[in-house]
């Protein structure tokens, strides 16, 4: 079971804040007190209350969620899920899929894409929190979302030994295509998010992603 909320004082709460890159206060879980949250903690959660939160320093932060940002991942996920299934590549994942990171921490992107030959066996483990690397991951940016927060998730899937993110901005129709060991690319509206070396082949227009949002014509 969660453990029963602690009090906080103002000052004690702000230094978290600043700690967890900025997020907005209403996103940090007091019960349990940061700073002694565990994997079971974040599985109560997740598991019981419908609710996804990432361990990040032994506190739970949850993630914003919202119509956009749960339609442009389902989107994406349908696309990658094609491709991989067609392929028998691997298993794609979305943004209630735990993964322990090299720190300790735990990390959900939106989507996520793991190659069978980084599973034991190449056959999904049963755990609950997975320890494999996704050689993909995606995020789909809220408004609540702050830069260093998202900053660093991104360091530690690239510690984890995640080849490729994608970072995707709704009000802009736009997105960030990270590389591991390689300079960010900023795409436009007329970009296309690219597999690259982890799905050679895998093309999603912005276009057609942001798409989906509105009725076709006719």
């Amino acid at each position: 079971m969660v453990a029963k909320a602690v009090d906080f004082r103002a000052d004690t709460l702000a230094a978290w804040q600043e700690r967890l890159g900025g997020v907005p206060l209403s996103r940090i879980c007091v019960n349990p007190s940061p700073g002694t949250a565990t994997e079971e903690d974040l599985l109560e959660y997740l598991e019981h209350q419908n609710r996804n939160f990432e361990l990040i320093d032994g506190a739970l932060v949850e993630k914003p969620v919202g119509w956009i940002e749960s339609t442009l991942s389902m989107t994406i996920g349908h696309y990658l899920f094609v491709f991989v299934k067609e392929r028998d590549l691997g298993v794609v994942a979305g943004g209630d899929g735990p993964f322990r990171m090299l720190s300790g921490n735990v990390r959900l992107p939106d989507v996520s894409f793991v190659p069978w030959s980084a599973m034991p066996n190449e056959e999904a483990p049963e755990d609950a929190i997975w320890s494999v690397v996704p050689a993909l991951a995606v995020e789909v940016l809220s408004k609540s979302n702050t830069k260093r927060e998202i900053d660093r998730k991104i360091g530690e899937l690239f510690d984890l030994g995640t080849r490729l993110i994608w970072v995707i901005d709704p009000p802009t129709e736009s997105a960030v295509i990270y590389r591991s060991g390689e300079e960010p690319e900023e795409i436009g509206p007329d970009g296309v998010l690219d597999g690259g070396a982890v799905l050679p082949g895998f093309r999603l227009a912005l276009a057609e992603l942001f798409g989906s949002l509105k009725k076709r014509s006719g």
